[in-house]
């Protein structure tokens, strides 16, 4: 039996709750050994190569992007939809929301 269904994401982001809510999802994601989409380690099989590793990529990739958008208020998943990848969505909301909490700390 899978555990997946039992995930749950008790801090939702808020657009203020970024430090919390981000230390929350990172924790998540290693949980599930797939950090390596967000910071870049494990990379997308060139398709032309690796047809089925590619495949398999891009499903952990998009399961990695509905948690993000799982644990997220509503009013911000559609600003997320340019983004093709999990990595490409953590780097804009880092970008974004990193910084005003830093200041907000203070």
């Amino acid at each position: 039996m899978s555990s997946d269904k039992y995930d749950a994401f008790l801090i939702h982001f808020n657009g203020t709750n970024y430090s919390a809510w981000a230390f929350h999802f990172e924790i998540f994601v290693k949980g599930k050994d797939l950090w390596g989409h967000i910071d870049s380690r494990k990379l997308a099989l060139d398709k032309d190569i690796d047809q089925d590793g590619h495949a398999k990529w891009e499903v952990k990739d998009a399961q990695i992007m509905a948690w993000n958008i799982g644990s997220m208020e509503s009013n911000f998943i559609l600003n997320l939809r340019p983004f093709k990848t999990a990595a490409e969505m953590w780097n804009h909301l880092k970008k974004l929301y990193s910084h005003h909490n830093t200041a907000c700390r203070f």
